[in-house]
């Protein structure tokens, strides 16, 4: 019985994950290499929580609650549990126990296992986040904390190029797609008016204004693209391979139970209000279908355990998205319940194939199938799980996924017949091919790995054996819950099936489940699967093979080659877009950015005359008094002066001109301030154009115009004018804002002090702004400072490289017996920068570093160490410190 309030409740079950990933560390001074049960216990105690809240919701009780969060925007911190949401809850902290505790065992102690079950915490909250938010807003946060969390366990190997390279992938396309669906989330909210998820699935109201929005499909892609590349469907499923090489752990609970789900429990979530329509079908059962034979048959060609059971998650995913998408305006939920039923089926086998595979790689250090073979005997555990989990998936009787893909295949005959038969009846022969490839592959992970001749390669180990039972109990768990829901499938239907669909479609029929139905198409379909898949699974490597040698011959044939290609060129592409904007004229500048004002003006203009909305105003009346008629005129002749003139300084003057009769109009306007500023700002810039200016004679003195030039500036210009004639015609269309100017004026004198109404709008009232904008002109300031410093040193440096090249002779001192003329070993230090011991048999060199440095940069092979002493008898050698200069240059009384 649940006595705290719904939303703190709930809150407590969100927000435990990510308050307990601080403890992490401490837990680990404590408990060390055991720290992963700290974390399972913690996603026990939010299993525990969750499963508090079944009889609620088997009730029909759903528990809600709110609180303000951004009261501008109309943004609640919301959080609501109905059966769908507490089915995903279920299902991500149970998986996460397992895995959690799996981890204890899998993972070596010389792993970073702080940050690993830090990340995983941070990832299950998350996921708790998207079950039970009840915001669009919120939910976006934190679908995007579970695809930041994603990227840092699949990049959990930092120094691997694989690991970076999937996790750089699975963010830039789960990421990026999320984006577009939060601008979906935004289309909605125009049309409905608030982000509550709930209130708008219980309003028909709003139900009825989705569907006959104009936007209705808009929003439905964007919202799709999210959700489709968050579960790897249609053409994002690339990331999802690439994925697998983060930890075992992690692609058993991130890309087979959770994270994967979560595109899933979007497209449910709004199943209410997308579905029942033709683009609903299209988009999500007609995807999915295509997407489940495409990954499948790209399933026949893998070699990595890890990577099979990718692309057949898949897959497997697409047999959901495709039964949440049939649909009908009279039946608009078909295959929900097939599909709900499916979503907990394929959480349990799917995680116990990734446990089990990690199990086979951990001890033959290997996840390729062609160096496996004959371990049945030798893992005989090991070998029973497996034969459950990928019979369950390839849909063999007594277990759950038997159940599941007769649901499939039912609703998918309940489709064809909806759509009048005929071409609709494609749809249940799609949904045999794709039970056939899921036959193939499955029986390949059991029969390649444990069956037929003991592998001789030496890269495997020659004595395996089944692990420990930290590593054994959460797939035999997985498994015990894969034939308990096959042979007794109600109560888990009247728990977590049934207030899930009811939730989706309420007052749905209770979904009844049975091993038996009698002789049905659906049985029938399974027959044929079953056949086919056994044909299919004897030409298993030719399949492989071709695909392998289409692969080798089309390279680019391949959504994985469109994205390396756009993600290797970023660079290249960012720098040509760079150097076609910028090429240092500010006319350039200035002309694109007029031309995309004018492009923004467009978009409404276009769309008004298109829709036959008024364009210009119908009251509008000039009324101009003759002074103001001649100030207009001289201010257009000027400015046609500041551009027509050829030469500069009467260009300048023109424009400075136009300036001051700008200030005149202020002045006329009741502006004296604004007049004041004008005239100063315009001397202070006549006088330094002026300065700059005076010794050009012509415009062409620097940049001679052509024909083609002066033309395309003049249609920039036309445009730009026509633009701004639209706009100012058009200024009386629509209601202006609300003046707030009173405000300042009111409270100016009692909140500042301050009689100058403008100082105190500037220093007081835009206090943060002005200090903004100050310091921005700070750094630019010191930016130009250290460019222009840089500069500068940069050529004395130049310059003094060409003083002391080695092609500038420095004379050297003359030394008895040595080599005269700059040698290489002093540097050409001249003569009276050296010291000559003569106290010795032999006369010595000494000179100082810093003299030295003054002529032979440090990093050269012939710098000398401080003080360095060097002998006649060094000097004498014929080694590389000889000078090469000729005898003429030196002292006369040396060479002699």
């Amino acid at each position: 019985m649940i006595t705290l309030d719904p939303f703190y409740f709930i809150a407590l079950i969100v927000l435990l994950p990510f308050a307990m990933t601080l403890a992490v560390p401490s837990a680990y001074k404590i408990m060390r290499e055991k720290v992963g049960w700290f974390a399972a216990a913690v996603a026990a105690v939010c299993f525990l929580l969750i499963a508090s809240m079944i009889p609620s919701v088997m009730n029909g009780t759903n528990l809600a609650g709110a609180i303000s969060w951004i009261p501008s925007l109309s943004v609640n911190l919301a959080f609501y549990a109905d059966g769908l949401a507490v089915l995903l809850g279920l299902i991500v902290s149970f998986i996460g126990i397992l895995i959690l505790s799996y981890s204890n065992k899998y993972l070596s102690k010389d792993e970073d296992l702080v940050r690993y079950y830090q990340y995983l915490l941070v990832f299950m909250g998350s996921m708790f986040g998207v079950a039970f938010s009840d915001n669009l807003v919120q939910l976006f946060i934190f679908w995007e904390l579970t695809s930041i969390s994603s990227f840092m366990l699949i990049g959990y190997y930092r120094k691997t190029k694989e690991s970076i390279y999937g996790a750089t992938k699975a963010l830039l396309i789960t990421g990026g797609a999320g984006l577009f669906m939060f601008i979906g989330f935004m289309c909605l909210y125009s049309i409905t008016g608030t982000y509550g998820i709930s209130e708008m699935l219980t309003n028909p109201e709003m139900l009825s204004a989705v569907k006959e929005s104009p936007l209705f499909t808009v929003t439905l892609i964007l919202i799709l693209i999210g959700a489709l590349a968050k579960s790897a469907q249609g053409p994002f499923f690339i990331w999802l391979p690439n994925a697998m090489e983060a930890p075992t752990p992690v692609s058993a609970f991130l890309h087979s139970a959770t994270m994967v789900k979560a595109g899933i429990f979007l497209v449910a979530r709004l199943h209410p209000m997308f579905s029942g329509t033709t683009d609903w079908f299209v988009l999500v059962a007609c995807l999915g279908l295509i997407t489940m034979i495409v990954a499948g048959f790209l399933a026949l060609k893998q070699t990595d355990l890890k990577a099979i059971l990718a692309f057949s998650t898949i897959s497997q995913l697409a047999y959901l998205m495709t039964m949440f998408g049939f649909t009908t305006a009279a039946e608009p939920g078909i295959g929900v319940s097939a599909a709900v039923f499916h979503l907990l089926n394929h959480a349990t086998f799917k995680a116990c194939l990734f446990l089990l595979v990690g199990i086979i790689a951990h001890e033959l250090h290997t996840r390729d199938i062609t160096k496996m073979g004959g371990l049945r005997k030798e893992m005989p555990i090991t070998f029973i799980l497996m034969v459950i989990a990928a019979a369950a998936m390839a849909g063999i009787p007594p277990l759950n996924g038997y159940l599941s893909k007769e649901l499939f295949y039912e609703s998918s005959v309940t489709m064809a017949e909806a759509l009048g038969g005929g071409i609709a009846y494609l749809i249940p022969v799609l949904a045999v091919i794709g039970g056939v490839l899921t036959f193939a592959y499955s029986f390949r992970l059991i029969l390649k790995i444990f069956t037929g001749k003991r592998t001789q390669d030496p890269d495997v180990p020659k004595h395996v054996h089944d692990p420990s039972w930290v590593l054994l109990a959460p797939p035999a768990i997985l498994a015990v819950l894969i034939v308990a829901i096959g042979l007794f499938p109600t109560p888990f239907i009247d728990a977590l099936v049934q207030p899930a669909i009811n939730a989706i479609l309420p007052g749905a029929e209770h979904l009844h489940v049975a091993l038996w139905h009698g002789i049905t198409p659906a049985f029938i379909m399974t027959i044929i699967t079953f056949a086919l898949g056994i044909l299919l699974y004897t030409q298993y490597d030719k399949v492989a093979a071709w695909q392998v040698r289409f692969s080798e011959k089309h390279p680019k044939f391949s959504l994985n080659y469109i994205y390396n290609t756009l993600v290797d060129n970023a660079f290249k592409f960012g720098s040509t877009f760079g150097r076609m904007l910028q090429k240092g004229s500010p006319r350039r500048y200035v002309g694109i950015m007029l031309a995309f004002i004018v492009f923004m003006i467009a978009i409404p203009l276009g769309f008004a005359f298109l829709t036959g909305q008024p364009i210009f105003s119908k009251d509008f009346i000039f009324k101009l008094a003759i002074s103001e008629m001649i100030l207009f005129v001289l201010i257009v002749l000027a400015a046609w002066g500041a551009s027509v003139l050829p030469r500069y300084v009467p260009m300048i003057l023109a424009s400075s001109a136009l300036g001051f009769f700008v200030a005149m109009l202020y002045a006329y306007l009741k502006a004296p301030d604004l007049a004041m500023t004008q005239l100063c700002v315009e001397t202070l810039s006549t006088i330094m154009f002026l300065l700059v200016f005076m010794k050009l004679k012509t415009k062409e003195a620097i940049r001679p115009e052509t024909n083609r030039i002066r033309l395309r500036n003049s249609l920039v210009a036309l445009c730009c004018a026509a633009a701004l004639f639209f706009v100012l015609m058009g200024a009386d269309l629509f209601p202006a804002f609300e003046s707030f100017s009173h405000y300042f004026m009111d409270k100016g004198i009692d909140l500042t002090g301050g009689k100058n109404i403008v100082n105190v709008i500037v220093v007081d009232f835009r206090g943060y702004d002005t200090l903004g904008e100050i310091s921005v002109l700070v750094i630019a300031a010191l930016t130009v400072y250290n460019l222009i410093s840089s500069r500068t040193k940069k050529e004395k440096a130049a310059a003094t490289a060409a003083d002391t090249a080695p092609g500038n002779f420095v004379p050297s001192c003359p030394i008895p017996g040595a080599p005269v003329g700059g040698n290489q070993v002093l540097g050409h230090v001249p003569c009276d920068e050296v010291i000559i011991d003569k106290s010795s048999d032999k006369p010595a060199i000494t000179v100082e570093n810093k003299s030295v440095n003054k002529h032979l940069n440090d990093d050269s092979d012939t710098a000398v160490d401080a003080d360095k002493t060097v002998g006649t008898s060094d000097l004498d050698s014929g080694s590389d410190i000889q000078s090469d200069v000729k005898s003429d240059t030196a002292d006369p009384e040396v060479k002699k």
